[in-house]
């Protein structure tokens, strides 16, 4: 039809190149535009949204916002001449590292469908051309410019995968000596060992030295580096990175940091390198790291080699890898397993999306969380595909990409594409959900509280035997491994540089077993007793107050060796059926005891207002202490860095190590003073967020202003007065027999209902994938693996590599 009124009256401008266009997929679902459908681009606001029934999220939109004009864009893949009965081409081996924008309109593989309509008009297509005016004009520039533009997830993930590498003053201050005896011949072998590949060669003197060794015994022998602490020369290249352009991967040692050689091949003449002559024979430090992830694209095939049978369905629904992205995936694939996510999110998506008072969707957390619950559950995408040969093929699965756009936007490390740590993007995860539901019916019905639990700490002096009983919040446990290894005598003669003397094996451990290391008894020294007033041995241990709904557990798989988080390989047995947790629950102060009293340091303040200290994970500072950092160092480092992590943490240190108050005390004044001088921004942006005046002040006085730490203090902090409650109640009420707080049976079981598990030799490497149980009993489930978007049934869980494991209780016996 002629141009509408909507038409004629729309105020449209062009997206700049900062404005976030969606024109690939829905905001609220996994509608894109392959799909016949396509997907409409609002011509103002340029939100994408599917106009396909039942969900029909562009009318919806235009409805909500008043936005009535919407750009169609469908795209078509072409027939191509090695195409075969309308089947896509094979696609071409991946023979380079390219991380570039998609070229949209790239001929040779697409074309492109287009139309603009009004659903101010029922959704009615518009012809733009039909009056031959201005306002036509107007509209086609709009749909040119949202054309060009990139996707917003995609611009979102370029920028991440961007890693800026910058020249420093080291290659342009630098002096060139060839060596004695340098020859042309020795550049193929390191000068220290037989390595031929990983060879660096020193820009200085032209020593060429094999690179560091990494854990598993790949890599070099260190002879670069080595040669760097004995000379002092600063900058190499890596020897088969050198191409005909003039690029190649250089290092600066004095930096620490891969760099850009602006002059590479004039610092390659006086050893007679030709840089016109040079073709590139080995890997670049990228093309390395991506390599190794993609090593980790198991065949799904058991141990004996049987294939595993794919699968596809509502809850079988696999996430495409977005590039590094299985940290997360996986343990969405666990979560939103879980009965309190899955109906949190899944039946309300299409109320909530009709009524969340956001204009776009993709910047909402719970439009997200309620379109991942949608697209996991629905089966709309879970369909497996026909290989060349006919046969079952497994499904193409949905993009988390929005979804990751909005649950890490701003967070400096899951914003990123480089791997990350399962265990801590699940702690990410679940503050911000904390953060969005607070929204909601003041956070009520947030699933995460299955999570929830207290843990009771008990301390007995073993002089006087007076204890003390303290309650804390979780919503996970982290349990010790317990090494044992195997053949250690002959592991010790082996020589350091043998490849095998850096892989330890160890004997298999049970979950039980680590499970008594972490609540068994522990003795420590010269701790101050209030009672003897003396330094004294007390006794400490901890036990379950009450118990979650699902128990989530981290295996501590990773320990710090020299600074880096190495792999303990080390099986975990984890039996299927339930598990006994009576062993570990606590019953507070017994008939007999006698409590300790409150020390002046112990004491807590009378005085409500009064700014407490920031609470830091003292699993983080135990692991920096073990590198010889001091424990004021440490603590300021996990404050400094809000709980994020031994990484982020270690990081902080290093950074203010020429601080000369580094290790000096924090004082209270300090913050008494933060608190009187508080950003009324940063109190207005917290209180916005659901907590009180009071609490945002507390926590912004506590955390010197940053409203980041102020974050997590409150999230942490939060339900304090409860535990305090508990607290008080655990010095003198509680005892065998009297009625729990929570609605724990006495005699508590677990079944293991889900597992991530890490596939590699370091949190910086590997590959993680799910096992997921359906089913509600051990003796009626299913099992099936997740890897990213293939999904395949189980026999049983592959439980010995088990990093984050999700037990659910079974509520079977008398409370």
């Amino acid at each position: 039809m002629a141009l509408c009124n909507h038409a004629q009256n729309a105020r449209l401008a062009p997206p700049s190149s900062s404005t976030a266009v969606y024109k690939e997929e829905c905001t609220q679902c996994f509608d894109n535009y392959d799909m016949a459908a396509g997907i409409d681009v609002c011509l103002t606001c340029f939100n994408g949204a599917c106009p396909r029934t039942p969900t029909n999220h562009a009318h919806q939109h235009a409805m909500k916002s008043g936005h009535q004009l919407a750009l169609n864009i469908r795209r078509v893949a072409k027939r191509t001449d090695d195409s075969n009965d309308g089947e896509s081409p094979r696609p071409a081996k991946l023979t380079k590292l390219e991380i570039k924008e998609e070229v949209e309109n790239d001929s040779s593989k697409y074309e492109y469908q287009t139309f603009v309509r009004c659903w101010g008009c029922s959704g009615a297509v518009i012809d733009v051309d039909a009056n031959g005016d201005g306002d036509g004009e107007r509209i086609r520039a709009v749909a040119s410019a949202i054309m060009r533009a990139v996707e917003a997830t995609k611009r979102s993930e370029i920028k991440a995968w961007t890693e800026e590498v910058t020249p420093c003053e080291h290659f342009e201050s630098l002096t060139q000596t060839p060596g004695d005896g340098f020859t042309l011949d020795g550049l193929h072998t390191c000068s220290a060992c037989e390595k031929h590949e990983n060879l660096w060669l020193c820009l200085s003197c032209g020593h060429v030295g094999c690179g560091r060794r990494q854990y598993g015994g790949s890599g070099g022998n260190n002879h670069a580096i080595s040669h760097y602490d004995q000379t002092g020369h600063k900058v190499s290249v890596k020897l088969g990175t050198i191409t005909p352009e003039g690029s190649a991967d250089a290092y600066c040692y004095a930096c620490n940091d891969n760099k850009v050689d602006p002059r590479l091949a004039e610092h390659l003449k006086p050893f007679g390198i030709n840089v016109l002559a040079q073709q590139k024979t080995e890997k670049s430090m990228a093309e390395l790291q991506l390599e190794q992830n993609l090593k980790f694209d198991f065949s799904m095939t058991t141990a004996d080699g049987e294939q595993l049978e794919p699968m596809a369905g509502p809850g079988l629904t696999g996430l495409r890898n977005l590039g590094n992205s299985c940290y997360m995936s996986s343990i969405l694939q666990c979560v939103f397993n879980i009965d309190r996510f899955r109906d949190r999110y899944f039946p309300t998506a299409e109320d909530h999306f009709a009524t969340c008072p956001k204009q776009k969707p993709a910047d909402c957390v719970l439009c997200q969380l309620h379109k991942m619950a949608s697209g996991l559950w629905s089966g709309r995408y879970a369909e497996l595909q026909t290989d060349y040969d006919g046969k079952p093929a497994h499904q193409p699965g949905i993009p988390p990409a929005q979804f990751k756009d909005a649950i890490a936007q701003d967070h400096y490390e899951f914003s990123t594409m480089r791997q990350q740590d399962a265990s801590e993007f699940f702690e990410h995860l679940n503050n911000q959900i904390d953060i969005a539901e607070r929204a909601v019916a003041g956070g009520s019905m947030a699933p995460t509280t299955v999570f929830d639990f207290k843990t009771e700490e008990r301390l007995q002096c073993l002089e006087c035997k007076k204890v003390r009983y303290e309650t804390q919040k979780g919503r996970f446990i982290s349990l010790p491994m317990i090494k044992r290894r195997l053949n250690e005598s002959d592991s010790q003669q082996t020589s350091s540089d043998d490849a095998s003397a850096q892989k330890q094996e160890y004997a298999p451990v049970s979950i039980a077993e680590c499970l008594d290391s972490m609540f068994g008894e522990e003795l420590i020294s010269d701790r101050p007793c209030p009672s003897c007033n003396k330094l004294v041995t007390m006794a400490k241990s901890t036990r379950f107050a009450t118990f979650p709904k699902v128990l989530a557990v981290q295996v501590l798989r990773f320990e710090m060796v020299n600074f880096v988080p190495v792999k303990l390989s080390i099986p975990v047995r984890v039996p299927l059926g339930r598990i006994d947790f009576s062993a570990y629950r606590g019953y507070g102060i017994q008939p007999g005891e006698e409590p300790l009293p409150e020390s002046d340091d112990g004491a807590k303040s009378d005085d409500a207002s009064a700014p407490q200290e920031q609470p830091v994970d003292e699993a983080v500072v135990a692991q920096l202490e073990s590198m010889g950092f001091p424990r004021v160092r440490c603590v300021k480092a996990v404050k400094a860095t809000g709980n994020s992590g031994v990484e982020a943490a270690m990081g902080w240190v290093f950074e203010h190590m020429d601080d000369p108050t580094i290790d000096d005390p924090e004082e209270p004044q300090q913050q008494q003073q933060q608190q009187s001088a508080l950003d009324p921004g940063a109190v207005e942006q917290l209180m916005a967020m659901g907590f009180e005046k009071a609490s945002v002040e507390k926590a912004l006085g506590a955390t010197a202003g940053d409203a980041n730490r102020a974050l997590d203090f409150l999230l942490n902090m939060a339900g304090d007065e409860s535990a305090g409650n508990d607290a008080s109640a655990a010095t003198g009420s509680v005892g065998p027999g009297s009625p729990q707080a929570d609605d724990s049976p006495k005699h508590p079981g677990y079944e293991l209902t889900g597992l991530v598990l890490h596939k590699g030799t370091s949190t910086h490497c590997g590959h993680y994938i799910a096992n997921v149980r359906h089913g509600l009993t051990a003796d009626e489930s299913r099992w099936f693996m997740f890897n990213d978007a293939r999904v395949a049934a189980l026999k049983e869980p592959q439980t010995e590599q088990a990093y984050v494991c999700f037990f659910t209780r079974t509520d079977d016996d008398d409370k």
